[in-house]
Formats: structure tokens, sequence, C-alpha cells
């Protein structure tokens, strides 16, 4: 229900032209609108049609919300924040994540969040969730998945985060070596469904592609291995480096629950010297990981004929109608996937839209 004296409007996939409105009405703000949103909530003066707020959705999290700062106090922060909070469970979502800003939790009565629990923070964002599951129920998850496993093992045990998009002889080139060094390794899958091979067709090939190995446990990333895909970079946009906030954000996530949950003393990281993206991670990873006791080991790629094997590398190939040139770059279970029946909607996605994705 409107606050008395406004509207509310709520926009599923915004057109082109109302992007552009949301777009300019953040920016006032000092805010970024996201395209990648599913639904925008427009709070509108009901005497004269003025946007005076406005948030959005975009699958777990509620994003893009902004006030116009002449009707700050008036409650309106919260209406937005309940608003889409009911939308989201209207979409069968009961489980809701909020990154915001430091100073937006500073700076409210606690009126506006009631009901989120912040899950961790950093100098630049705050998580915070809501809903039928928490980070507990998740950790409590990843406990019975790995019972006995910290009990039996008496030396280092490591962790690695992959996408595999797909996976390839150079994500396994870095795993065997993880798992070499380690007496157990953890491979974490990122959950976020945005890749072009969905997440149960990269925990499959990872779990093929790794099946040899006796010290490794393929387990799904969940909610809390933070993606590119739901870190807020509408509030952050003074920011002077993106990614290495985002890296905080993830790392201080594993820091703190992940790894002290299941005994993880070791990091891995494949070394990417020209992503400044991995540079970010790599940072954050030294900063907050090493004071918790957790090592950071970085990894060199494997190269074929001086050239770094990649996902992005087997992606191009599949789009030029070359898959057979791919089985220099993949392991035979992956090689076999991308040529059956059941790659075949995935490898026409590939071929009609490049995308990095």
């Amino acid at each position: 229900m409107a606050i008395s004296g406004y509207l509310d409007e709520f926009y599923n996939n915004p057109t082109k032209k109302q992007r552009g409105r949301f777009k300019k009405f953040l920016a006032q703000q000092g805010l970024e609108y996201e395209d990648s949103v599913e639904m925008t909530l427009k709070v509108a003066d009901e005497a004269t049609g003025e946007m005076v707020g406005t948030g959005s959705i975009e699958g777990k999290v509620i994003k893009c919300m902004a006030i116009d700062s002449k009707r700050r106090g008036e409650g309106l922060s919260a209406h937005v924040l309940s608003v889409l909070v009911k939308e989201q469970f209207n979409r069968g979502r009961t489980h809701i994540f909020v990154f915001t800003s430091p100073k937006n939790i500073e700076e409210t009565s606690g009126n506006v969040f009631v009901g989120f629990r912040i899950v961790t923070k950093t100098d630049d964002i705050v998580l915070l969730e809501m809903g039928t599951t928490n980070i507990d129920n998740y950790l409590e998850e990843l406990k019975f998945k790995t019972r006995g496993i910290q009990e039996s093992v008496n030396g280092s045990i490591g962790a690695i985060i992959v996408n595999c998009n797909p996976f390839t002889l150079g994500h396994q080139f870095i795993i065997e070596t993880a798992a070499s060094e380690c007496e157990f390794l953890y491979i974490f899958v990122v959950s976020e469904d945005r890749s072009l091979f969905p997440t149960n067709v990269r925990l499959k090939l990872v779990k093929s592609g790794t099946n040899h190995l006796s010290n490794v446990m393929v387990l799904e990333g969940g909610d809390y291995i933070i993606s590119q895909a739901t870190f807020p970079r509408y509030f952050l946009k003074d920011c002077d480096d993106l990614a290495l906030a985002q890296a905080r954000l993830d790392v201080m996530i594993f820091g703190e629950y992940i790894a002290p949950t299941l005994g993880i003393d070791r990091r891995y990281v494949g070394e990417e010297p020209y992503c400044a993206l991995t540079k970010s991670y790599n940072q954050a990873m030294k900063e907050i990981l090493i004071p918790k006791g957790v090592e950071l080991q970085i990894i060199p790629r494997k190269e074929i004929e001086g050239e770094v094997i990649s996902a992005s590398k087997v992606r191009t190939l599949i789009h030029e109608n070359k898959i057979y040139e791919t089985m220099n770059l993949v392991p035979p279970s992956t090689y076999n996937f991308l040529i059956s029946k059941e790659a075949k909607s995935i490898i026409d996605k590939i071929r009609r839209n490049k995308t990095r994705n």
C-alpha cells in the first residue's frame, strides 16, 4: 500500500526510455541505475506525478534504491524497501539480500532495515539478508556435506573458487596442483546462473574433470560466494577501485564464515598478471585472509604454445564453429559434453551471440 500522497508504479523489464528516466533520477542522487534489473518500482507524488523514490530487484537482490533528497525523513526509504521485499516474496523468493553503504546504516534509526540482518561489512559495503534461511543455515549445510573430513585430515585443507564456463585443462591443472599441495581441497563452483554454461552443467563438468582426484570435494558456492552479477555498483559510483571493493566483500565472507567452518587454511587462485580483477582479489586476500591464518597460494596458469588456456578461448572456438579445436584445451569429459546432444542449446546460443559471460 502506498503512503498517503504518493503512488507506487511497477515496471517489469523497463524499456530503454523508462530506464533513461530512472538513470536520470538516480544520477541526481549520485547513484547509478543497472540495466540488468528485472523490475523497478517508481514512487511518485500523487499531485504532480514527480518521481520521488525508486528501487529495483534482480534475482534475490534488492538494489538501485534512492529517495529524492528533498523528501527524506518522510518514511519513503522504509516504504520502498518494504514494497520490494513483498514483491520478492510474491515472486517466490524467500531469501533476500540488500547491499548498502555503511553510512546508510549509520544515518538511519534502524527502522529502514528492520527485519534484515547484517552478514558482513567492509569500509565500502554492508551486506544484509532476510528470509526463511540465512548464513547460519548455509554453514550448517556445509558442515553436514563435509562431515568427518576435517576430523580425518592431519595436514592443510585448501579451497579454490571457480566458475568454469566451461571447465578447461587450465582449470584442471590449477586444481591438480592445489590438490597435490594440501591434504584435502574444496572446490567451490560459483552458483550465480549468469554464464553461458548453466550452473548444473558447470558443476557436472568440474566433478567429471576432477573425479580422478581422491582428496577433493566439489561444492556449489551458494548465495555467499559473491559474483559480479550481484555486486552493487550502483552506490559505488565514485569508488576508486570497484574490483577491490567487490573482492574485499567476497573475501570477508569467506574469511569470517567459510574458512573457519571447514578448517580451511589455504586459498588457491590462478595467476592472471594482466587481469585487474584477479589482481584486486589477490590484494584483498592478502589483506584479509592472511591475518586470519589462511595462506594465499597463486598458481601459474597452464599454457599451450605460449598461450594461456582459458574458457573464453574455448567459447571463441565454439562461436567460430571450431569445436574440434577445443580438444587441446579441455579434458575429454568436457569435450564429450560439447559434442553431445545435451550441449546443443548451449552451443547454438554461443554461436548466435558471442559473449564472454
